[in-house]
């Protein structure tokens, strides 16, 4: 293992002081460098084998020009050594996700079958132990009744309304599939849930009397147990279109089982919440997501609704605004001023119930050049900056709400720019690459930037439960022999996972808090 150079931790304090800190507490663990047939893959899921190892699924895909698409699968043991690998050729276009149970893995994939005139799910299954795939179909439907041909993967979005979609519960144990369903009328959605083992549950078939462009998905949540589907939309209805003052629609949120269908309706009053995210507790239903008093993009603080997960009444409403800290953070000075360019990046839960939401400053510029010899080529840059991080109470109160300041941008590949996010007890991790120095910015305040999008050093950065963070180097860029892919980290227990890429080179990298 090659020795780590660390340096000293910064804390932020209210007045925005520095000071030395302890030392974060990790412990890394690197596989050997290795070369891929195909230069891009990404970390699909990461599952421990119960013995120390690990099995890691990693998608990989031609360049320009190659068509070529599958997945390595690989067994590693607990020195991070390769046990086994198989690799699978998808001909297929349409893989939404994986699911693993215990030693079997099962790829979903959502594919049109001419000669059936049909698009056909089906689920492409094998051991670990040989990795011999058998195919079993979950659900047909034809064509005509199908409202587009995308899918997005579990972490995707859901822009448009049309196609197919893949989520996989918090542990793992069930999956539901939801396919939009073309009606001209109505909003129509047909919901499939599976368990681990391929069993199907229910099927139920969600309409809306409302027009498709009037009701927006927002995302589905398959409950702890794997027996209850949670869909939340955002609808445009005639009589919010008369409100006043806030967003002129409202949101509503449906409990669906085997036994039927519950729906509750609420709005964000005054104010404007262009998107809310759902989270399932066993005694809870929280809707989180930011508010505004101007409009939909523009960011005043976070909005909390809670529900009950049975009957759906609603328990309570808040809106809490961004805190004095969080604007000396963003500004370097208290101002009365909303956010813009937020881009939800993830939620994660603590131990006592606390809800952790964290966001990224993210927009995209595209520009316009004369050439010397005539002509015009345009130029896209793609802008991730600041880290929003904040943190609720179970009573739906804001603890607080950290601006991190970070400046990074690239015309490419943007595996390397932006964060992977993890709690451990009360405390919030963020992995990022930087350049060589942290950059002291205004009113004592420090940047966090990047000098190139492949060549860069590995940090962590910690929230402590008070709000005060600091931060630390993990790999120094000489002394790794690839720069890590830190957008696309896997998160299991209490580790992270990365890849990190040079050319052909590749390299796995396991962080341990």
């Amino acid at each position: 293992m090659k020795k780590l150079f660390t340096c000293f931790a910064l804390a932020l304090l209210l007045h925005v002081s520095t000071s030395q800190a302890q030392e974060i507490p990790f412990k890394i663990q690197q596989s050997d460098v290795f070369k891929d047939e195909y230069k891009r893959s990404t970390i699909m899921s990461v599952e421990e084998d119960g013995n120390g190892g690990l099995i890691i699924v990693r998608s990989f895909m031609g360049g320009a020009f190659s068509s070529a698409f599958g997945y390595y699968f690989e067994h590693y043991d607990s020195n991070m050594k390769l046990i086994k690998e198989f690799e699978y050729d998808s001909k297929r276009s349409g893989v939404m996700g994986i699911i693993v149970n215990e030693d079997q893995v099962s790829i979903i994939d959502f594919t049109y079958v001419k000669e059936q005139k049909a698009f056909v799910c089906n689920a492409n299954s094998a051991s670990i132990k040989d990795f011999n795939f058998t195919k079993k179909e979950l659900f047909t439907l034809p064509s005509e009744e199908v409202s587009g041909f995308s899918f997005w993967g579990n972490s995707g979005s859901y822009d448009g309304d049309t196609g197919a979609q893949m989520i996989v519960n918090e542990d793992k144990s069930a999956f539901s599939i939801i396919v939009d369903i073309s009606n001209k009328t109505q909003e129509t959605h047909k919901l499939y849930l599976f368990d681990a083992k391929l069993n199907q549950k229910f099927i139920h078939e969600f309409k809306r009397d409302i027009k498709d462009k009037k009701f927006r998905y927002e995302n589905i949540d398959v409950s702890k147990d794997g027996n209850t589907l949670y869909l939340l939309g955002k609808v445009y209805t005639t009589e919010k279109k008369k409100k006043k003052d806030g967003g002129k629609y409202q949101y509503e949120l449906s409990r669906i089982t085997k036994d039927g269908i519950a729906t509750q309706v609420f709005d964000t009053e005054e104010h404007y919440s262009g998107s809310l995210k759902t989270i399932v507790f066993q005694d809870r239903v929280t809707c989180v997501g930011f508010y505004s008093d101007r409009n939909d993009s523009r960011y005043k603080g976070l909005s909390y609704f809670e529900l009950d997960p049975k009957t759906l009444a609603i328990k309570k409403s808040k809106f809490n605004p961004f805190t004095e800290q969080f604007m000396i953070d963003k500004y370097g000075k208290d101002k009365d001023k909303e956010l813009r360019n937020l881009s939800f990046r993830g939620i994660s839960i603590t131990a006592s119930g606390d809800i952790v939401f964290n966001a990224e400053e993210f927009y995209v510029i595209t520009t316009t050049m004369m050439q010397p010899g005539g002509g015009m080529s345009t130029r896209t840059t793609y802008y991730y900056n600041d880290i929003v991080s904040a943190k609720l109470n179970v009573q739906g109160d804001l603890i607080w709400a950290r601006n991190i300041n970070k400046r990074q941008s690239t015309s490419g590949d943007d595996s390397y720019i932006s964060y992977t996010s993890t709690i451990k007890g009360d405390d919030t991790f963020f992995f990022i690459n930087t350049g060589e120095k942290v950059k002291k910015i205004s009113n004592d305040r420090i940047q966090f930037g990047q000098t190139s999008a492949k060549r860069s050093n590995l940090n962590i950065i910690r929230i402590k439960p008070n709000g005060d963070f600091d931060y630390q180097e993990i790999l120094d860029d000489k002394d790794s022999e690839v720069p890590f892919m830190v957008s696309d980290g896997a998160v299991t227990n209490n580790s992270v996972y990365f890849i990190g890429r040079k050319g052909k080179k590749k390299q796995l990298l396991k962080i341990t808090l």
